[in-house]
């Protein structure tokens, strides 16, 4: 029995690493989750409300900025904030969620802004910062994603349900400011979960970078609505 279940299990991976490289993302690889809530990063949330259609789930937007005058962005570095779970993550994950964050961030940017290194006239500036951050559970979270019949053999396994079923997620904060005058132009809060997206299925942080990527995509298309452009 315990050859046999080994034998699948070892199917089952051979199958998904197969997977996960010759499948693509088809839509988004994360969801929404409803229930992001406010870390204390941004300091001030009474400006922020419910978003809807996609937005942040608490967002804010400066009825009163002329978007089009600003043509290069600022990115300061991604923070880990908040919660214990996420500020007890070793410093190299803490390291390598950051640099993610900033890498999608400027990769998403620099389509429509010059990146800078030092605030001037015409220089949004961008704050952000990790405010949870949960890694999938590798080998059985990929296994049962794609073959549903060893769910049960998990669970003859000793192996609990939850276990088989989890996904990467992540909360973030982030704003918006003018580079010279401080002042808030924009601002949200969002936490994101993974759909069991098969590129993500041998990557423990994989559902939290394709979040960090969709976020950073989702930010560079309000930018350019905004700027009506």
């Amino acid at each position: 029995m315990a050859f046999a279940f080994r034998s699948r299990v070892t199917l089952g991976l051979s199958l998904i690493a197969f997977l996960a490289l010759s499948i693509g993302a088809t839509g988004c690889a994360t969801r929404q989750t409803g229930k992001a809530q406010p870390s204390g990063f941004l300091g001030d949330y009474s400006q922020l409300t419910p978003g809807s259609g996609g937005e942040a789930q608490l967002r804010y937007i400066n009825p009163n900025v002329d978007w089009k005058k600003y043509n290069a962005v600022l990115i300061d570095t991604p923070q880990v904030y908040a919660d214990s779970e996420t500020t007890e993550l070793s410093q190299s994950d803490q390291k390598k969620l950051t640099d993610a964050l900033q890498e999608a961030l400027t990769e998403a940017l620099e389509k429509n802004y010059e990146i800078v290194e030092e605030p001037g006239p015409g220089v949004l500036r961008v704050r952000t910062a990790i405010t949870q951050a949960q890694g999938a559970k590798l080998a059985m979270n990929a296994v049962t994603g794609i073959i549903p019949q060893l769910r049960l053999l998990t669970m003859i396994g000793g192996m609990a349900t939850d276990t088989a079923t989890f996904v990467g997620k992540c909360s973030a904060e982030g704003e918006i400011i003018d580079s010279v005058t401080g002042e808030r132009l924009a601002a949200g809060v969002d936490q994101r979960a993974g759909t069991k997206d098969p590129k993500n299925m041998l990557n423990k942080w994989g559902d939290v970078e394709s979040a960090f990527e969709e976020w950073a995509e989702k930010l560079r298309a309000r930018l350019e609505s905004l700027r009506g452009t």
